[in-house]
């Protein structure tokens, strides 16, 4: 799953993430089980303290970041 956002100079994000991309074939439930995980950290994190100049230079620009869940489930596990 991959989100974009941007923040405001107070460090606040300006909105919600926005998810940009998703693994084709993957069930609602489980991207809504990630959204809510991705919304959920990242509103632990804000808001960021930037200093002056930094946060003259992010504000309302974009970032992007790609979530990827890589484990292999065990047939143990199942």
């Amino acid at each position: 799953m991959s989100v974009r956002f941007s923040f405001k100079r107070t460090g606040e994000m300006v909105a919600p993430p926005f998810v940009t991309y998703t693994t084709p074939g993957t069930q609602a439930e489980t991207k809504q089980v990630y959204r809510s995980a991705i919304n959920d950290a990242l509103a632990r994190c804000a808001p960021l303290h930037f200093s002056k100049r930094f946060s003259v230079a992010i504000a309302g620009r974009p970032i992007s970041i790609r979530y990827v869940d890589d484990r292999s489930i065990s047939a143990d596990a199942q």
